[in-house]
Parts: structure tokens; C-alpha cells; sequence
């Protein structure tokens, strides 16, 4: 009886350290290219970045722009995709985003098709297959008015 019963807390406490082991939870929505929740266990590790705003078109000429929305939130996600890679982390490890937006004047509204249309050159991709949890918000203007995106996030694992 007692080996019965050691060997049931040993599986109990087995199945609890493999619980423990998964840091990092994404909850899917299917279909959705956004997670419904993260969650995030004791032990995870986080890296949290924060706002980022896309590189001029031409470093010596601000003058010639951002470029589109689309091309702000690439150029935007390659310069977190930067400061992740320096401190040992990946697209992948990212799980949370706010996405800030400023009306681009060609459409006269914020350009949301455009951020989803950068945003998957880097999420649910071959090289990546995860996605993040994600709010996006029109706002009235960034530092620059050239630009349209700036972007926040939450790195774990």
C-alpha cells in the first residue's frame, strides 16, 4: 500500500513539474492571427521593449519619409526584431503588442490592413509559426508627423 501511494505522489509531482517546466502559455483564437491571452509562469523569463517608431526611408534624408504604414510597421518590427536578437530573445518569444496609430493622410484614416500586412512578414510565418497578443489604437500624432506606427511590446519564455 505505501509503494501505491508513493508512487501516486511521485506521478502527482511529475505532473506538476511538467506544468511548471511551460512558462510560457499562448491561448490561440482559431482562425485569428492574435492570441486570445499569454500566460506567463513564475519562472518566465521577460524582456519588456518599449515604443519604437520606424527609420527613415533615407538615414541622410528625413526629408523623403517613413514610407507607408505598411512599410513603418516592417521597418518598426525589424528594429525590435534587433533589440530582442541583442538580448537573446526572438520574434518568436514575443507575446504581447500595443500598436499606436496616426491616420495616414492618403486614406484619411489609420491604415490597420496595412500594420496586419507588415505584421505577417514576422508572425505565424514559417521562421515563426507563433503570434502575440495585440491592441492597436488610432492616436492623434507621434513625435514626427511622417510617422504612423509607433509599437510596444512583451517578450517571454
Amino acid at each position: 500500500m505505501r509503494i501505491a501511494v508513493s508512487l501516486a505522489a511521485l506521478a502527482l509531482f511529475g505532473a506538476a513539474s511538467s506544468a511548471q517546466a511551460q512558462e510560457v502559455v499562448r491561448n490561440g483564437r482559431p482562425g485569428s492571427m492574435l492570441l486570445e491571452s499569454v500566460e506567463l509562469g513564475a519562472g518566465a523569463k521577460t524582456l519588456i521593449l518599449g515604443g519604437y517608431a520606424a527609420a527613415p526611408l533615407d538615414p541622410n534624408d528625413r526629408a523623403k519619409g517613413y514610407g507607408d504604414t505598411k512599410t513603418q510597421t516592417i521597418s518598426t518590427l525589424k528594429k525590435m526584431q534587433a533589440v530582442l536578437e541583442r538580448h537573446g530573445y526572438g520574434m518568436a518569444d514575443m507575446v504581447k503588442m500595443n500598436i499606436f496609430l496616426v491616420a495616414d493622410p492618403a486614406l484619411g484614416k489609420a491604415d490597420y490592413a496595412g500594420v496586419n500586412a507588415g505584421f505577417k512578414e514576422f508572425f505565424q510565418t514559417t521562421a515563426n509559426p507563433n503570434t502575440v497578443a495585440r491592441t492597436a489604437l488610432e492616436i492623434k500624432a507621434l513625435q514626427s508627423p511622417d510617422l504612423y506606427v509607433e509599437i510596444e511590446g512583451w517578450a517571454a519564455r
